[in-house]
């Protein structure tokens, strides 16, 4: 199913193997928001054909997406309501956005129907654009992680803040116990410095490998914003360390081969959960049949005469007669 009128709406892709890199982005720290979305709009600025994936609905931690902040479009576009170009949005330097919601998350709820157009929208993307930057939020479900699986590499943003390292540390420990195995670089965001954004590194890559034998790497850091002369205006130095880290992201994504892409992670997932539930619905159905036949057979069984139960009774009623008996021949010899 094509969910496009038009290819060319949502831009003409650029020259690739026919499989988008993929990164999964993730921020732990409190009031951070925007990483993916300046990365995205980095990459874009380098001439990459990139979409943001907005897949984090945390009050506070994802970017403002005027009308796409529920992921209501997708679910418009599921229902076949809308288009793909009618649901994506113009970021800044081109880079193009698309809001999910908590699609990813329920994607084990959905109907069978619903997952298998998602796994097409994934697939239509995936040719579509050289780049998909994939935010989502910190939590540990099962639904949540099911992102991190999918995807080659695992971008993940601190802060200072405990909170911050404390939520990452968390996100590790998950990952761990889910077998993931992916390459996880971190970025740390409202850095005094450079020495400061490797001491917050350090911290969580000790304790990631000394608890969890797993060792992140630091891809480098973005400053904490600073006013120029009392104003509001951002550091200007900015845009050099997010292109750095761009730089990075690409060198890295262009030596990592992708053992799946998304939309063949999520059809893996849609068939695996076919066939469970194929399977439970055999076996309930056995187990119909077995509690049937025997209440067919409890119904159907003949009376049987003389049997083991009228024996015993006969037995009984046998002693009472020679009780009441006895008894009456001794009232009488007393008369």
């Amino acid at each position: 199913m094509n969910y496009t009128t038009d290819r060319q709406e949502i831009g003409a892709p650029a020259p690739h193997d026919g499989a988008a890199r993929v990164a999964v982005m993730n921020s732990t720290g409190t009031n951070s928001r925007g990483s993916a979305a300046n990365l995205s709009t980095a990459l874009a600025k380098q001439g990459k054909h990139v979409c943001l994936i907005t897949a984090d609905n945390a009050v506070g931690n994802k970017p403002a997406v005027p009308g796409q902040a529920q992921g209501l479009s997708l679910q418009e576009l599921l229902a076949g309501r809308k288009v793909l170009a009618e649901i994506l949005l113009d970021g800044p330097a081109g880079c193009q956005i698309l809001s999910t919601g908590n699609t990813f998350p329920n994607f084990l709820l959905m109907n069978g129907v619903e997952q298998i157009l998602l796994v097409e929208l994934l697939s239509q993307l995936e040719e579509a654009f050289e780049y998909l930057i994939v935010e989502t939020a910190a939590d540990t479900d099962k639904g949540s992680l099911q992102l991190f699986q999918a995807a080659p590499l695992i971008l993940l943003t601190i802060t200072p803040e405990a909170e911050s390292l404390t939520k990452a540390f968390s996100l590790l420990r998950a990952l761990k116990r889910n077998y993931a195995e992916q390459p996880i670089h971190v970025i740390v965001e409202k850095a005094g410095n450079l020495p400061d954004a490797h001491g917050t590194f350090k911290k969580l890559q000790h304790a990631a490998m000394k608890y969890l034998q797993m060792n992140p790497h630091y891809l480098g850091y973005f400053p904490a914003p600073q006013p120029q002369q009392g104003s509001l205006a951002p550091d200007p130095h900015s845009d050099h360390y997010l292109e750095a880290i761009a730089d990075r992201c690409c060198s890295i994504l262009e030596t990592i081969a992708p053992t799946a892409s998304l939309s063949h992670h999520f059809d893996e997932l849609r068939s695996a959960q076919k066939l469970t539930d194929e399977s439970m619905a055999s076996a309930a159905e056995a187990d119909g049949k077995i509690a049937r036949s025997a209440e067919t057979r409890t119904l159907s069984t003949p009376y049987n005469p003389g049997g083991w139960h009228e024996r015993l009774n006969d037995r009984i009623a046998l002693f009472d007669a020679i009780h009441y008996a006895g008894m009456l021949a001794e009232r009488e010899s007393e008369r």
